[in-house]
């Protein structure tokens, strides 16, 4: 089975409402998107526009969420949500939130498009990426190994606004 279908099928869905209190601030370092993650955003504020919804706002905060996320499943072997809420939380606070992964071959343009893709054939994950309620995305896409299989994971957090 290809991966791509593969990981299709076992993604998850986390979509969640919080009820936030102030959040501590994050540690200061964070991510610069490169061209495959400004790419990812590119498409996915162009499957919102053709669907006549508002394009996505790029933050700093959720990209650093959505950074440390990828790393931290590369490096503990493991490909899920986890506790989205609480880790996005800490970045910063939002009435809203929801969050999609990925597995792709690679993290430039062509693997941005195929997650995109992926994502909006799944009817669970298409829900998110053309919610009217999310304004604010970052994204973290990061190369590795997980298993066996090297490959590039995405994760994509989408937020309401405050």
């Amino acid at each position: 089975m290809r991966p791509v279908a593969l990981l299709l099928c076992t993604i998850t869905l986390s979509l969640m409402l919080l009820t936030a209190a102030a959040a501590p601030a994050a540690e200061a370092a964070g991510p610069r998107l490169g061209p495959g993650e400004r790419a990812l955003v590119r498409a996915v504020n162009g499957e919102r526009a053709r669907h006549g919804l508002p394009r996505l706002a790029r933050t700093y905060r959720l990209s650093r969420a959505a950074d440390h996320h990828s790393r931290r499943m590369l490096a503990r072997d493991f490909f899920a949500h986890g506790s989205m809420a609480q880790r996005v939380r800490r970045y910063g606070r939002y009435r809203r939130v929801g969050e999609t992964l990925a597995m792709v071959s690679g993290c430039g343009r062509r693997g941005a498009r195929r997650a995109v893709r992926m994502w909006m054939q799944s009817p669970a994950h298409r829900v998110i990426l053309l919610s009217r309620g999310f304004r604010r995305v970052g994204v973290g896409a990061r190369k590795g190994r997980l298993g066996s299989m090297r490959t590039c994971v995405v994760t994509a957090d989408f937020a309401s606004r405050r």
